[in-house]
């Protein structure tokens, strides 16, 4: 398309510039990052110039790169928002004695329900939980079907769930009958 003729770009942005603009603050309203985005857009179709073919016209091939650079800034702000909202700041409050026993209860009552899974179905488990591998690499490792992994991990986390709901209610019964046996013992 350009053939390494840098006077060819030139005139491409110079034809689409402000229609690009326009496109662009439809997503980012900051005009600033739309410039960016359009020269980015214009960089990196320089630098695949010897690779690049468009199959539509060139208006609607610019027109979709900035809407997807322009779509992908709007990902990554997201994604520091949602960074910046769930991180630990130093000026917030410590997690209390209460919620670190809570945690440890949590975490040990998950190792005692993982501990108590079947042998093949425990190590998928430990191996895509713990160790973060990938269903591919566990089937390889274990020498078994990546829906055999399913099925553990299905069952794994089905006892999990059910075993966690049967504890918490437990220890709502307990608390119940512990309120009860006081408020009785008081009157």
């Amino acid at each position: 398309m350009l053939h390494g003729d840098e006077k060819a770009l030139k005139a491409l942005l110079t034809q689409y510039h402000n229609y690009l603009l326009v496109v662009g603050t439809r997503y980012l309203t900051d005009r600033f990052r739309v410039e960016d985005v359009i020269h980015d857009v214009f960089a990196d179709l320089w630098n695949k110039k010897e690779s690049i073919t468009i199959h539509a016209g060139v208006k609607s091939f610019l027109r979709g790169a900035v809407i997807n650079k322009c779509l992908a800034i709007i990902r990554k702000d997201q994604r520091m928002d949602y960074v910046e909202d769930h991180s630990f700041d130093s000026t917030d409050k410590a997690p209390s004695a209460d919620k670190l026993m809570d945690a440890e209860n949590l975490k040990n009552a998950i190792d005692d329900i993982v501990a108590s899974l079947p042998d093949k179905c425990r190590q998928v488990f430990q191996l895509s939980r713990y160790e973060g591998k990938s269903h591919k690499e566990i089937s390889e490792a274990m020498d078994i079907s990546k829906k055999t992994i399913e099925n553990h991990m299905t069952r794994a986390l089905k006892t999990l769930k059910n075993e966690l709901k049967r504890r918490e209610l437990l220890i709502i019964i307990f608390l119940l009958i512990k309120i009860s046996f006081l408020v009785g013992g008081n009157t």
